[in-house]
């Protein structure tokens, strides 16, 4: 019974060890963000920074269906999670209520580089008459998306949050939000039970180099090396035995037939006794040709301008004149692309595409009417 309690007690060291979390932390920077269609918008956003019983609200929705607030946009959190660790799941909490009891949650999504993206998380619920806290996302809840930690840590993180009227309620909407906090839960990869220094793959001609290094494996089994397109649902495509050194070990594998576009890579690093563990998710571009492309190239403004992003990663459009000059640049992670920055432009306007490494990934021009 006693080594059983003391395995126990080492056990659950271990996973406390590996097992971590940042949070809840409040945001730095507070707007509101005009939402399409909505009917209010919120006073005092900065008043989400404490649990003081100090609100933002929005006053009085109109009556009928479909009657919802602009976003609380906040963001700006100065997380600042190990660069080696690896994301598990991101929780925002949220105190509200509305003593009238007619108002509900409309949409809660979360910013990457101060871009709405993700899953929306607002399953509708009303506030409760006095302040409640609710939970939205969990500690092995992505919210649909693929997170690194300069992503977290960027002051772009955050969170939008709209409310609405209940539908078929007629009295006053008295909604109201005291507090927002983010916590982000992760495991530090420096506390693996292999040490990985390094994990890193990068395009060479016409293939993909994977190359790790060790320091002390001593109780590993193998590596393996595991491929997606779309950073969530991996496949093994190559597994490498383990030296079991117990000093530093370079490992270097190769993806021979690599994916026509954006591959995610991680390594599975498995011990005698059969667990594993994982590394970093890092991502190659590999393109053969103009891969990413924008479109109509035939655009009318006002309309809506798309770009190929099949995977929903960092893009940014460089466009130019006829002359060469730049115009400026447009940033998404998703396949509408914004374009302020051309409705003063006319005719032909030359277009560069380039992912958050730096690579180019396509050039093309539109006309623009």
């Amino acid at each position: 019974m006693k080594a059983f309690l003391l395995f126990c007690i080492s056990f659950f060291t271990f996973l406390n060890i590996n097992a971590q979390s940042k949070g809840p932390i409040v945001g730095g920077s507070f707007s509101n963000e005009t939402f399409p269609g909505s009917n209010k918008f919120w006073f005092n956003v900065e008043n989400v920074q404490g649990s003081d019983d100090v609100y933002t609200d929005f006053g009085d929705l109109n009556t009928g269906a479909n009657s919802y607030t602009d976003y609380i946009h906040v963001n700006k959190f100065g997380i600042d999670v190990p660069l080696s660790a690896i994301i598990t799941g991101i929780e925002v909490n949220i105190e509200r209520s509305d003593p009238d009891q007619n108002t509900a949650d409309y949409s809660v999504r979360i910013l990457k580089y101060d871009i709405i993206t993700g899953d929306e998380k607002s399953t509708g619920d009303p506030y409760t008459a006095s302040d409640t806290h609710k939970a939205f996302g969990s500690s092995g809840d992505l919210w649909g998306e693929i997170w690194t930690p300069d992503m977290i840590n960027d002051n772009g993180f955050g969170i939008v949050i709209a409310a609405q009227r209940i539908n078929g309620t007629t009295g006053t909407t008295s909604g109201r939000i005291d507090n927002i906090t983010v916590t982000i839960y992760y495991t530090d990869g420096s506390t693996l039970p292999v040490s990985l220094l390094n994990f890193s793959a990068k395009k060479n001609n016409s293939s993909i180099d994977i190359n790790w290094t060790t320091d002390d494996e001593s109780g590993m089994s193998h590596y393996e090396l595991q491929r997606s397109s779309d950073g969530r649902s991996f496949s093994n495509i190559q597994s490498v035995q383990s030296r079991n050194s117990v000093s530093r070990a370079n490992y270097s594998a190769n993806d021979n037939k690599p994916l026509n576009g954006i591959a995610y890579y991680r390594l599975k690093m498995v011990e005698v006794d059969g667990s594993a563990t994982y590394s970093k998710i890092v991502s190659v571009q590999f393109a053969t040709g103009n891969l990413i492309t924008i479109y109509p190239t035939l655009w009318k403004k006002g309309t809506m301008l798309n770009i190929s992003n099949p995977n929903n990663v960092k893009l940014t459009a460089y466009f130019f004149n006829s002359a060469g000059q730049h115009l400026g640049i447009s940033t998404t992670i998703n396949s509408s692309l914004p374009t302020s920055i051309l409705n003063n432009q006319k005719g032909i306007i030359y277009f560069k595409i380039i992912n958050a490494e730096g690579q180019s990934l396509g050039t093309g021009n539109l006309l623009v009417n």
